[in-house]
């Protein structure tokens, strides 16, 4: 099942109509709408706004595997699992990235998320700044970013890495001919 079809799930499950959540995430209902049907992918800020309305955890929207009752995850490499945001042919949303969960996905209960991020980019200029609750970590692997960051432009390059309050509107744009790739880490209060 892909993060579409859980999302409308969860939300069918609590009795809440598209609008309800729409209210309580600040995103368009249009929107949600369009990521229920697959025809929209949802970015990671997204994700942690529908999760907090829908009471849940980020993970338990990104992986349709149960949960340990303990906080442990052994990912090998090669074994990060890619996050299925849409069915194929769905449009790739605004975000211009892609990436993947570096935990395995039988984890429950942890604050942290991280993801390895890979940017496209051709979808630079589609990118718009979102906030939502919480905090990141990123330290770029390989490639250049521009990060619009509450207002202001900062250039990130391979080794660079950064922290921010995610609460605050920001973005990540890749520059130049080559993807540049990202380990992301989210952390979520609550």
């Amino acid at each position: 099942m892909n993060v579409a079809k859980r999302i409308r799930r969860m939300r069918e499950a609590q009795d809440l109509t598209v609008v309800q959540v729409a209210e309580l995430t600040g995103l368009s209902a249009d929107y949600l709408r369009a990521v229920e049907l697959g025809e929209e992918v949802p970015s990671i800020g997204a994700v942690i706004k529908i999760s907090r309305a829908l009471g849940s955890k980020m993970g338990q929207i990104l992986h349709a595997q149960g949960a340990r009752p303990e906080i442990f995850s052994l990912c090998p490499a090669g074994e990060a699992q890619p996050v299925v945001r849409a069915p194929a042919g769905a449009k790739q949303g605004g975000q211009g990235y892609t990436y993947r969960s570096l935990l395995s996905p039988d984890i429950r209960g942890q604050g942290m998320e991280p993801f390895l991020v890979r940017f496209d980019p051709e979808a630079a200029s589609t990118v718009e700044p979102i906030a939502h609750e919480g905090e990141e970590f990123l330290y770029v692997l390989s490639g250049t970013l521009e990060l619009l960051y509450d207002g202001k432009t900062h250039t990130l390059k391979s080794g660079d890495s950064l922290y921010l309050d995610s609460s605050r509107p920001h973005a990540l744009r890749a520059t130049g001919d080559t993807p540049p790739q990202v380990v992301a880490v989210v952390y979520s209060k609550g």
